[in-house]
């Protein structure tokens, strides 16, 4: 053997040795940007998975208050009904009547209908379990 042949020998298997110690940590780092990727992943999913159970309870919220905000309209439509026909009927009672005829004072009728919107604004309000009378 030569000296030259066991430079290369050497040199070969230097190169060889660095070449597997190169391609270790590539290796080594590959798996760990692999783990940090997958730990992301589980991130992402969970932050998606959050927002959309947000999103749904925004949307069932909002269809709530859409629903309240209908019912209460159609109260107050059924109420409007309600007091159209009172009038029609008072109206009929009172037509032979002279004093149905005349108006009524501007205080007096002010003073029923704040007395009216009292009791709509009560209505509204939770219900105590006492009688109104």
């Amino acid at each position: 053997m030569t000296l030259s042949r066991v430079k290369w020998r050497a040199v070969t298997i230097t190169g060889l040795l660095l070449l597997v110690i190169a391609l270790s940590v590539a290796l080594k780092l590959q798996s760990l940007s692999k783990v940090v990727i997958t730990q992301q992943n589980r991130q992402l999913a969970h932050e998606k998975a959050s927002a959309e159970m947000l999103a749904t309870n925004v949307l069932r919220a909002t269809a709530l208050f859409n629903d309240i905000a209908r019912a209460t309209q159609d109260a107050n439509q059924a109420g409007d009904e309600e007091s159209e026909r009172r009038v029609v009927v008072i109206q009929k009672l009172v037509r032979g009547n002279n004093c149905a005829t005349e108006s009524v004072p501007r205080p007096a009728a002010d003073q029923l209908r704040a007395h009216r919107d009292k009791i709509r604004t009560g209505s509204a309000s939770t219900d105590t379990g006492e009688s109104a009378g």
